[in-house]
């Protein structure tokens, strides 16, 4: 496999590169077993994770040990994410939290749990979540339960990470937030930086995990309806955080164009059955996906998923150095 030389870098936003070269987004959607969205004003500065001040400190305190596990080889499951308050949604004096898990098995949606916190029990309420489980009990007069099954959608606007994330971001953001996020079941954050910026405008939705790429209004309101014909997105889909790399998460790409909309609330899995030996830059992998039936029983669908070309293009706005991004395609092995 060779790979495909970027263009001669021009002045321009990395999204529009992206776009320019055929940067296809399926494969390239994160993954992860738990997530935390918490709720945190503006600004917010390109390294508001790792340094005091916009964070509590028990929550910073919880990053560094995160952090220190990925360097020890522990891997790094976790997705912390910040929204910015809106002045529908969020209180005054309180600032809310949501946890989302990975159901053990096949699963449709993350399970979450919600809470509204004084602000400054924020950072207690977090550290007690991941680290002393046994002092949860505190904090259950602030449960919102009737709130863990709104449907989040959160759209990057994290312009001091890159700026194309503000400038195409921000738009997105305001154009949901003013069609689709005053309803009683969905709600439309500004959210900081989940990876990507060369995909903007992107958007990821909560507890489904799907992640979108290129989003322009019209596809945008396909989404918060999720209506119309799929095939419109297919160029728009990144993937599902409940399967884990490029190669399934293309076959599920696949899956979703066959059955529509109602693919996404069927429970699924997906295993790798065999794969290409080079463990830093594997070319093909066999993997199999098994999801329920909308009509009830269960499928199973077994794809050859293989690197078609490496496309090299910047990776962020204002920086020459590239990215090689796998390009997948996939063939159907069998079906059962």
């Amino acid at each position: 496999m060779t790979a495909a030389p970027a263009l001669p870098t021009t002045k321009g936003y990395c999204n529009i590169l992206a776009r320019e070269r055929g940067l296809d987004p399926a494969g390239h959607a994160g993954h992860f077993q738990d997530a935390v969205l918490l709720e945190v004003p503006l600004p917010w500065k390109r390294d508001l994770m790792g340094k005091a001040g916009a964070l509590a400190p028990e929550i910073l305190n919880l990053l560094a040990v995160w952090l220190q596990d990925y360097r020890d080889g522990k891997g790094y499951p976790h997705r912390p994410l910040v929204i910015a308050p809106d002045e529908r949604y969020s209180r005054v004096g309180y600032r809310r939290v949501m946890f989302y898990t990975r159901p053990a098995g096949a699963f449709a949606q993350f399970d979450k749990t919600e809470y509204l916190v004084p602000t400054d029990q924020q950072g207690g309420l977090v550290w007690a979540w991941y680290q002393t489980p046994e002092l949860l009990t505190e904090f259950e007069r602030y449960r919102v339960p009737e709130a863990d099954m709104v449907r989040d959608i959160l759209v990057c606007t994290h312009g001091t990470v890159d700026a194309a994330c503000a400038k195409f971001g921000y738009p997105l953001y305001r154009h949901l937030r003013d069609e689709h996020g005053d309803t009683a079941d969905l709600r439309v954050w500004r959210c900081s930086h989940f990876g990507g910026h060369v995909f903007a405008p992107t958007l990821m939705e909560m507890p489904t995990g799907h992640y979108w790429a290129y989003i322009e209004p019209s596809q945008a309101d396909q989404i918060a309806r999720r209506e119309g014909d799929v095939a419109q997105l297919r160029g728009h889909y990144r993937g599902w955080a409940g399967l884990d790399g490029g190669f399934l998460q293309t076959a599920e790409r696949d899956l979703w164009q066959q059955y529509g909309w109602d693919w996404f609330g069927l429970n699924k899995r997906g295993e790798t059955l065999s794969q290409d030996p080079d463990p830093e830059n594997p070319l093909w992998a066999e993997v199999r996906i098994t999801h329920d039936l909308p009509d009830g029983g269960q499928a199973t669908h077994d794809f050859r998923i293989e690197v078609k070309l490496i496309l090299e293009t910047e990776v962020s706005t204002g920086d020459n150095r590239t990215y090689a991004y796998p390009q997948y395609v996939s063939s159907v092995l069998s079906l059962t």
